[in-house]
């Protein structure tokens, strides 16, 4: 998102910028970063040097941000594996970022209408500037939108970080009420003007307690400032009429050639040369979130069954990548599993399978469905959040609920189709494949978004 929604307001006529993180794993010289300015940053009771380096790409500047011991450039992670450490890191950035802010508006007379924070990392932002910068003239009354990517991931330990930088306590009532000022999450949700989240059934989702995780008394009593916009993909990145790295180009105009990549990956991965056999599978986090608990099982139980093929590539869990492995091993020619990440060979996967599946117990908005309908690949998902928004059976499949039998009825239903009605197979190939998933939608909600935030900032000052 980050990547791509910059570029599209650009394109819509928005003056954006984006401020992130130095990592140390991040190499500037293919990306064309140059340091640009260090500026001293009292904090943590000592005084910090931060360094910013900047580059320009499609219309914008994006700021990278470090100060010591803060994104250190030996640093060979992006989150750390405590993510109490990871509290001081995304305070510290909140802080740097505002008073970059600061200094550029000074120097150049501007302001920003906006700050667009996401998840917790960032939910430290909107505190701040309503702990410490009323009646700034450049930041002081800028209105907020904050983004929930993912409510399962909240921050906590947040209070004994604001302590040490020697911030004010929590102070929202709400968060206070309901007992939440130590979790990062919970401070972005109480004190920013707007939220949304990349769906709009994941924003209904979060206000209920079996999605909240126990925020959703927050989310529900903000959700009159809470909306749902779903993610785009990036149309030119993920576009089979162009691709390198399939064998053969297709779109929705030329299908029938797409065939040539399915015969290309089974060779590829050692899979038998079974054109006319169903070969399903996912490119996923192999996490409890993406349902490998009823995946697994329900893809064993179609091949013992059925003659039909299984790809899956991911990482994650040691457990849930031991026990794809032995699903592969169980099922020579017929099953194959790929750990680790491979973004050009997950693109010859979209391109090749017939059915994508991703049964997540939950998926705010999820973009590994709409690739797989771009390419043809018919999504067979769980009907929750940004899949429920998403995938219907005019484009592909959905379960009826989180269980194997479920899921495996609803992979014998797909079965059912490919085999026995091609020309039904066919249609909803052309429907998923001429879905318009760009950002430039995005984009254009978003918009609204902003100006309804600015608006109501303005309001509540008047």
């Amino acid at each position: 998102m980050i990547g791509s929604l910059p570029a599209a307001l650009a394109r819509l006529g928005h003056s954006a910028r984006v401020m992130l993180p130095h990592h140390g794993v991040i190499d500037d010289t293919v990306f064309g970063i140059q340091p640009l300015e260090t500026f001293t940053m009292a904090w943590n009771g000592a005084t910090t040097q931060v360094e910013v380096s900047a580059v320009e790409r499609d219309g914008v500047t994006h700021y990278f941000l470090r100060g010591w011991p803060y994104f250190a450039p030996n640093d060979r992670f992006i989150y750390h594996r405590k993510e109490g450490i990871d509290i001081g890191r995304f305070l510290f950035l909140a802080a740097a970022a505002l008073e970059l802010t600061r200094r550029i508006g000074a120097r150049h007379h501007w302001r920003p209408d906006v700050f667009h924070a996401h998840d917790w990392h960032t939910a430290g932002l909107p505190y701040l500037l309503e702990s410490l910068y009323h009646g700034d003239p450049i930041v002081g009354d800028v209105a907020t939108l904050f983004t929930v990517h993912n409510m399962q991931y909240q921050g906590w330990g947040a209070e004994w970080h604001l302590a040490r930088a020697g911030l004010p306590p929590v102070d929202h009532p709400l968060l206070v009420a309901m007992d939440k000022t130590d979790a990062m999450l919970a401070l972005g949700l109480a004190y920013s003007t707007m939220l949304s989240t990349v769906s709009p059934r994941y924003a209904e989702e979060i206000a209920l307690p079996e999605d909240g995780h126990g925020l959703d008394g927050l989310t529900h009593a903000r959700s009159k400032h809470l909306m749902g916009v779903l993610n785009g993909i990036d149309t030119e990145r993920w576009n089979p009429a162009t691709s390198r790295h399939l064998k053969v180009n297709y779109d929705a105009d030329t299908l029938s050639a797409r065939a040539k990549n399915k015969s290309a990956l089974q060779a590829e991965l050692g899979l038998q040369k079974r054109a006319k056999k169903m070969l399903f599978g996912s490119v996923m986090r192999l996490v409890d979130q993406k349902g490998p608990a009823i995946l697994f099982p329900a893809a064993r139980r179609m091949l013992e069954t059925t003659d039909c093929q299984f790809v899956l590539l991911g990482a994650g869990q040691p457990e849930h990548e031991k026990a794809v492995l032995d699903l592969a091993a169980e099922f020579p020619g017929r099953a194959v599993t790929r750990v680790g990440f491979d973004e050009a060979l997950s693109e010859r996967i979209y391109a090749g399978i017939d059915v994508f599946v991703m049964p997540s117990l939950f998926e705010p908005c999820g973009i590994g469905q709409m690739i797989a309908m771009r390419y043809g690949a018919l999504p067979l998902t769980s009907n929750v959040g940004g899949l429920a928004d998403t995938v219907d059976e005019t484009v592909g499949f959905v379960t009826p609920d989180h269980s194997v039998d479920g899921l495996a009825t609803t992979l014998a239903n797909a079965l059912e189709v490919y085999d026995h009605d091609r020309t039904g197979w066919r249609k909803k190939q052309l429907t998923a494949m001429r879905r318009d998933f760009s950002w430039q939608h995005s984009a254009q909600a978003y918009s609204l978004l902003y100006q309804q935030a600015v608006d109501l900032r303005r309001a509540h000052r008047h």
